[in-house]
């Protein structure tokens, strides 16, 4: 196995490949859910986990050292390379990431105090043996050695950033004293024979030289944790330096952060703001718009400090980053936002991969008006029937749409173009009506300039965003010329190839089509099929509850279906499957799918895109049925008989203005859970959860964001449980039961 750095992306094992990395801390997930919250990532299109290696958690006191239970680092490996995810090895020793002191241990901070993250002798010595550690954890778990790791990160933000909760500074005000620093780790790492692409985050003038084979990396978050909400930055196209743009902090969510000054306007306890699921999904777009190769979130699964390893301006217990998989393992509507947009990079990588950003290849504009009432409107109110149809992209006029293509570069641009739009904002974003995409090649004489859509008027939501394919080849003889909807997945079905596509409710979207014979098409009644000329045909349909299928010259099956069906989109072994469950696993082998699924209510259904029929069966259900719905669509459904679960003496009452919760709980309340929730949604100014007098939970987003308290980490023995919320004007609070189940799926006449 091999790993090379090309000009605009990696080469692993001979094909290029698209990073979607997402970060997930060894540390603050107990181990027991390491396999969960892995399986979770990588079933929303993750391959790439990237984690630091924190210091603190390793080096108790001085030369004493724990690599075992939650802190096995070379097991957290092992696991992600079963289950055949990449790695990026985040080395230190300074990592920030909200720890203590960085993630340097206490003794360290204590007997060096300013000499650390410095070139002072005695600190290098400790930083060499960190080091040292680490390596031989490493050095077998290469990529070149058969094992997962294909990016190292030395250092962290050297020169730019500190941690400056607890005094840790950013570096020397030095350039040539952090030059010097970040060249002893490289050295390190070179002496030990290990020559992986570094991934560089300092700001070191003249890295590039002293680090040799290396990525450029980068952050951006969708909000500040020091300020307001803010708006997302226009598209702007990173600039090519010779290396791979990979990032590594993109926000997917922001921490409830202490300051002094006045409260943040969210609550009256914290700074921090309340991320939505569509900023996410528009920065995560915006960076691959504009030239990412690979993307790394941070942090993708939260989690709890499980000793007293939290920033001082953070909360003690709980990294509540808003990420898309809670501490509990619950699913955000961030994760379902990532989820579309990983499936999407997942099934078209090679064609993503061969484009590059090109600002000057279409023009978007919108004509039509935002929202009724959006002006004034005259006392005649036919007065300007027609107004929004005067101008069209070619001639100008109408309102900019933020937006920014990948298209393929050299003289054959009629291949794999993506127009990226976006309508998101932190306030409001008023409706995008009739758009209009006007194409310009580079000005080629070959190519044609051209205006889409043809046949529907393409809108754009509020707080919404939408790729929009352009001459992509899905099968042998078989193109998508355009698509006002955006791509999910591509799969062979039976002899076929399926697409899947999304858009939301509210649209009409149209897809053309060029087939070996247009008019073999057929359709079920959601959607309208036109044929254009004897070798292309256009699909008119607008995304419902209902999947809607169309069948293309035999060869190609179209499959539309909502936004947030996509966001609940999972693989049950080659076949792709909609569930409001969590199919956490599914092996498949001579047509019997075996799938390992989360679930917390008794009702369950899935949707499953099969080429033959199929049959349902488990051991811990009834009722089960399994529908036909025609085109290859099945419906299986059934009743899950979990025991009843219950907070055992619960009672509820006030002290002052505390509104207080209890209850009593034992190991064997939780045994055939997965997990066992109490989830809390309270106005007021934070709230703590403790077992007995061990603080298991605490919160600080009051009203903005459920507070989940996960208690099968800590419930070992019997105990009462005391929920605190301070200053409470409204409590409602409930059990969430998760139970794991093994459902089998038959698919008749497989072999």
């Amino acid at each position: 196995m091999s790993i090379n750095v090309a000009e605009n992306y990696l080469v692993i094992d001979g094909k290029r490949r698209f990073l979607y990395a997402g970060d997930c801390a060894y540390g603050r997930t107990a181990r027991e859910f390491w396999r969960d919250r892995l399986l979770t990532m990588k079933a929303a299109g993750i391959n790439t986990i990237s984690f630091y290696c924190v210091w603190r958690f390793h080096e108790t006191a001085d030369n004493v050292w724990d690599f075992n239970g939650n802190h096995d680092i070379a097991a957290f490996l092992d696991l992600i390379h079963e289950l055949g995810l990449y790695a990026i090895f985040r080395m230190g020793p300074f990592v920030h990431s909200e720890y203590r002191n960085g993630g340097y241990p206490d003794y360290l901070v204590e007997a060096l105090g300013p000499r650390v993250r410095s070139n002072d002798d005695e600190y290098l010595h400790y930083s060499c043996r960190w080091y040292e550690k680490l390596l031989q954890i490493a050095k077998p778990r290469l990529i070149g050695a058969g094992g997962p790791i294909i990016l190292i990160q030395l250092e962290n933000e050297l020169g730019s950033a500190g941690c400056k909760g607890d005094d840790i500074p950013r570096g020397s005000d030095d350039d040539e004293a952090n030059r010097r620093h970040l060249d002893f780790y490289c050295t390190l790492v070179r002496s030990a024979g290990i020559e992986l692409p570094l991934l560089d985050i300092n700001k070191v003038p003249g890295r590039e030289t002293l680090l040799g084979n290396h990525i450029d990396t980068g952050g951006h978050y969708p909000a500040s944790c020091f300020c307001a909400d803010g708006e997302l930055s226009p598209f702007q196209i990173h600039p090519s330096n010779g290396t791979p743009w990979i990032t590594i902090e993109t926000g997917c969510g922001m921490f409830p952060r202490f300051f002094d000054y006045p409260p943040y306007r969210n609550t009256n306890s914290y700074q921090g703001p309340i991320i939505r699921a569509a900023a996410v999904e528009a920065l995560a777009a915006q960076t691959i718009a504009e030239g990412a190769s690979g993307i790394g979130f941070f942090v993708f699964c939260d989690g709890q400090h499980f000793g007293s390893d939290n920033e001082s301006m953070i909360p003690f217990r709980d990294m509540n980053f808003q990420a898309p998989v809670s501490n509990v393992g619950t699913l955000r509507d961030s994760y379902r936002a990532l989820k579309r947009l990983g499936w999407f990079v997942r099934a078209f990588e090679p064609e993503l991969l061969k484009t590059v950003p090109d600002a000057a290849w279409s023009c978007v504009r919108s004509y039509g008006e935002p929202y009724p009432g959006a002006q004034s409107q005259p006392n005649d109110l036919f007065a300007g029937y027609g107004r929004e149809c005067d101008a069209s992209a070619e001639t100008g006029g109408g309102r900019p749409v933020e937006s920014l293509a990948r298209v393929t570069p050299g003289l054959n641009l009629s291949d794999s173009n993506f127009l990226f739009l976006r309508n998101v904002g932190s306030d409001r974003a008023p409706w995008r009506r009739d758009i209009r995409i006007r194409v310009t090649p580079n000005k080629l004489a070959c190519e044609v300039n051209k205006e889409y859509p043809a046949r529907v008027q393409l809108e754009l939501p509020p707080q919404t965003v939408k790729i929009l394919p352009f001459f992509v080849k899905l099968a042998p003889h078989c193109f998508l010329d355009h698509s006002t909807a955006t791509l999910l997945d591509r799969r062979p079905f039976a002899d076929r190839m399926q697409v899947i596509a999304h858009a939301t409710e509210e649209e009409l979207v149209e897809s053309t089509f060029a087939v070996p014979d247009a008019a073999d098409c057929r359709t079920d009644k959601a959607l309208l099929s036109l044929q254009d000329s004897p070798n292309q045909v256009t699909i008119i349909g607008k995304p419902s509850s209902k999947i809607a299928v169309a069948e293309l010259s035999g060869r190609l099956r179209y499959v539309l279906i909502d936004s947030v069906r996509a966001g609940e989109a999972w693989e049950l072994g080659e076949l792709v499957a909609f569930s409001a469950m969590t199919v956490l696993e599914s092996r498949a082998k001579n047509g019997i799918i075996h799938a390992t699924v989360l679930h917390d209510a008794a009702f369950f259904e899935l949707e499953v895109l099969s080429p033959s029929p199929l049959e349902l069966s488990c051991p811990e259900a009834d009722r089960l049925a399994v529908v036909d719905r025609g085109n290859g669509v099945w419906h299986l459904s059934g009743y899950f008989t979990p025991p009843p679960v219950q907070l055992r003496a619960a009672r509820e009452y006030r002290a002052g203005d505390d509104w207080i919760i209890e209850g009593e709980v034992a190991p064997e309340d939780l045994n055939h859970l997965t997990e066992l929730t109490v989830c809390c949604d309270y106005d007021g100014a934070g709230g703590q959860a403790y077992l007995d007098d061990e603080l298991i939970g605490d919160h600080y987003f009051g009203r903005f964001l459920t507070w989940e308290i996960g208690l099968k980490h800590w419930v070992k023995r019997p105990g009462k449980l005391r929920i605190c919320c301070r200053k409470a004007r409204h409590v409602q609070w409930r059990l969430r039961a998760v139970h794991r189940h093994e459902l089998t799926v038959t698919q008749k006449g497989v072999q």
